[in-house]
Formats: structure tokens, C-alpha cells, sequence
């Protein structure tokens, strides 16, 4: 997979949706200018094919499901990569920009947890997935001991304070070999690594 840093602002700021930020990143794609993840060449990356998927996002107080088409660059060595901007979450339907929302109204206490659950359409045991995942995000973000001592509206405000959080975006990738709220990696990149 290769990420495209885009979000060169900080989140507070960024007023597009998750689909209008793709459709963006898609438009100025340029996929012989791509670094191959797998054998770091440059240049070496054609379009291979495109596969659709669904993204959520939360825009203007409504619930909306966007169909995305997603490209697959493959590269001279073999491997195939799709190409996806910051706000869309590797393996999850829901952008970072929906899960970021529920998570600071979760932290800012103006709803029970049922109806926040409600408000979004999502389970409890998917908010305490996002609350969990975030904090150990956080952490490796972070480090230890500033998470500690910090509560975790704190930390949402940091983090949409951020600016460009594109630089973030692209370090933690770096550092962990997720995406920021990424759930879990690639099953077949983690028995090619391990």
C-alpha cells in the first residue's frame, strides 16, 4: 500500500470530506512517480487495476456512505499496491475524519454513550474499539509518559492542531507500518515481514 500525505493543513481546517480529498489525490496521481514499498525503486509503478470500497464520513450532521474506486499501481518487481490518501483508513469503511468525530464527542461527555452510539449508527463495542485504538496510537504518537499525564480531549485537541497533519501522518506510517487508526496490518504483509 502506498499513502498519499495530503492533509497539509491541520484538521480543524480541513472542510472536505474524505471522498473529495480522494477524488483530489486521484486526479493528481501520477503513479511512475511512486516509490515502490516493497523494492523502493521510483518509477518503476504502472496503474494495474482499480477495485471499489465504501468510505463513511459524517458531513453537515448526516451520515454518508461514498462508493470510491481505488487504484492498484504495480510495480517492475511485482508487487501491487493501492493508493490511498490519509483520510481513508486502510481495512476500515469509516474515515479518520468520522472515527476523530466520534471520538471527541465521546471525550467532550454531551451524550450518553447510547446515544452517541445512536447518533452515529455505530455499537457501543465499536466506540470502545475506536477508544482503545486511539489510545494506543497515542502512545506510540505521543510516548509514554506525556500520555499519562494527559487527558485524552487534550490529546484530540493537540492532534487536530497539528500542522500539516500530513507530516504526522507520514512519520507514524514510518514508525509503526500502519496507518494513524489503522486496526490491524495486512495478514499477507505480515507473514512476508515476520
Amino acid at each position: 500500500m502506498i499513502r498519499k500525505n495530503l492533509i497539509n493543513c491541520n484538521l480543524i481546517r480541513e472542510k472536505r470530506s474524505s471522498k473529495s480529498v480522494f477524488d483530489a489525490s486521484v486526479k493528481e496521481l501520477h503513479p511512475e512517480r511512486e516509490v515502490c514499498p516493497v523494492c523502493r525503486k521510483k518509477g518503476d509503478c504502472r496503474i494495474h487495476s482499480y477495485y471499489r470500497r465504501y468510505v463513511i464520513d459524517f458531513i453537515g450532521g448526516t451520515i454518508c456512505a461514498k462508493s470510491i474506486r481505488v487504484p492498484r499501481v504495480k510495480c517492475s518487481c511485482g508487487h501491487t499496491h493501492a493508493i490511498l490518501p490519509d483520510p481513508i483508513i486502510p481495512y476500515d469503511s469509516y474515515s479518520l475524519f468520522f472515527i476523530l468525530r466520534v471520538i471527541t464527542e465521546y471525550c467532550m461527555r454531551l451524550r450518553t454513550v447510547s446515544a452517541l452510539c445512536e447518533r452515529f449508527s455505530i455499537t457501543p463495542s465499536m466506540l470502545y474499539r475506536w477508544l482503545k485504538l486511539y489510545s494506543d496510537h497515542r502512545r506510540e504518537w505521543q510516548g509514554i509518559l506525556k500520555t499519562v499525564s494527559q487527558p485524552l480531549l487534550d490529546s484530540l485537541k493537540e492532534l487536530i492542531r497539528i500542522e500539516p497533519f500530513s507530516d504526522l501522518a507520514h512519520s507514524f506510517f514510518r514508525s509503526t507500518g500502519r496507518s494513524f487508526l489503522q486496526s490491524h496490518r495486512n495478514p499477507a504483509v505480515s507473514l512476508r515481514s515476520g
